[in-house]
């Protein structure tokens, strides 16, 4: 009977060890793997959000599922106005499968490298902070699918390549989890 107890022990430690072993090796790659929108701060061109993100602006993307399958394709027809601090876009999309969307935002600026945003389908206030020729944006946008409704989380970045191109990506999870990423091409009209 001792030997059993003593095996059980020996069992539970090592089952712990593995576990905590996991965990710290988990926590060790999640904290590497953060950029700061500040490491962009002297990148060329710089992004005058509110500048290239006024009037009509076209873009193509895809999403892409986790791994790697391409599963809609979109294309995205903007406009924006800006009054003062206060700017309102309106996207609509259209996809592959025929299905359309619309999205409505209203974004303040906050200051000179940050703002905030809302949309129709947004859950809470997103935020972004901008340096350089990048932005990063994080918000939640609730997602109507096949299988349900989900609220999914965004951490977004836009990369301004000249005066008319805009390169965007994001990566959708829900509790920590990818899900796939999404990647587009605006062009300024």
């Amino acid at each position: 009977m001792r030997n059993l107890s003593k095996s059980k022990s020996i069992f539970s430690l090592y089952f712990l060890l593995k576990i905590l072993f996991f965990a710290s090796g988990s926590l060790l790659l999640i904290s590497c793997g953060n950029v700061s929108p500040k490491n962009y701060a002297n990148e060329l061109p710089v992004f005058d959000f509110k500048k290239f993100l006024q009037g009509k602006l076209t873009g193509w993307g895809v999403y892409q599922e986790r791994d790697g399958y391409v599963a809609k394709r979109f294309r995205i027809d903007m406009t924006a106005d800006w009054q003062g601090d206060v700017g309102k876009f309106t996207e609509r999309f259209s996809f592959n499968d025929g299905t359309k969307q619309v999205r409505e935002w209203v974004l303040t600026r906050v200051d000179d490298h940050h703002y905030t945003g809302k949309a129709n389908d947004s859950i809470g206030l997103g935020k972004g902070e901008v340096w350089g020729n990048s932005m990063h944006w994080n918000y939640t946008i609730r997602t109507n699918t096949d299988s349900g409704t989900y609220d999914l989380d965004y951490d977004y970045w836009m990369y301004l390549i000249d005066k008319n191109t805009l390169v965007n990506r994001a990566t959708l999870s829900k509790f920590g989890f990818v899900l796939g990423d999404i990647t587009v091409s605006f062009h300024k009209q």
